[in-house]
């Protein structure tokens, strides 16, 4: 579970191989398998993840 500032969990998963997303705070959301890149925005508080 990745975890928001405002304190949102949720899960991501790559569209392309299906594994769990990670987060760092220079890069962003992004896939370590295929290094494809997520932007979102939180449902609990509106901002970009």
């Amino acid at each position: 579970m990745l975890r928001h500032s405002c304190g949102y969990e949720a899960n991501f998963h790559c569209k392309n191989c299906r594994l769990p997303l990670t987060h760092d705070e220079r890069i962003g959301l992004y896939c370590p398998k295929c290094g494809r890149r997520i932007t979102t925005i939180c449902p609990g508080c509106g901002r970009p993840w």
